[in-house]
């Protein structure tokens, strides 16, 4: 009888040492998402005026580089998460009183120039003599500083610019591609 007692715990004990791989194991995938809206950093920046110095040598004639200030650091780590596009236009630099030139053979009001913005790896130039100014599709998400370089000062024909004060404007617009 003892060995029938024996047999019977050895049988009663193995039904509880199932090996782990012998288990029912059930399991499940999860899937987690988000998103990330699009979005560009703002300007930060406030009107600023570069002063380019004399525009013209002794003689009277326009310079072929600008004298100082021709560069301008308009914002540090500036980006865009996305696609985004750049418009810039240039608005030539005018004299500030003399709208009309008696002798426009000789002498000019107007002094153009080719205005670049430099975004970390893209170089985008546009020329004041383009009245709508040029548009640049950024196909990728950009970061950087961004640097705005005017140069290469040319008037119509070789005309002498007359004396006097000149302005104009770079407008820069930067949006997320649509």
């Amino acid at each position: 009888m003892r060995i029938t007692l024996l047999s019977a715990f050895l049988v009663g004990a193995s039904a509880f040492a199932v090996p782990a791989s012998a288990q029912n194991v059930d399991s499940k995938t999860l899937i987690v998402q988000s998103t990330i809206p699009s979005y560009c950093s703002e300007l930060g920046m406030q009107d600023e005026t570069l002063d380019l110095g004399n525009l013209t040598g002794t003689t009277g004639q326009l310079v072929t580089e600008f004298a100082q200030n021709d560069t301008l650091t308009l914002e540090t780590g500036f980006y865009c998460n996305a696609p985004s596009t750049v418009k810039i236009v240039a608005e030539p630099l005018r004299h500030d009183t003399v709208t009309t030139v008696a002798d426009f053979t000789s002498f000019t009001n107007r002094v153009d120039y080719t205005a670049s913005l430099k975004w970390n790896d893209q170089d985008l130039p546009v020329v004041s003599t383009d009245s709508d100014g040029a548009e640049f599709n950024i196909t990728q998400a950009n970061i950087g500083d961004m640097e705005l370089k005017i140069s290469d000062p040319t008037v119509a024909d070789n005309l002498r610019p007359i004396a006097g004060g000149y302005a104009g404007l770079v407008r820069l617009t930067i949006s997320l591609a649509q």
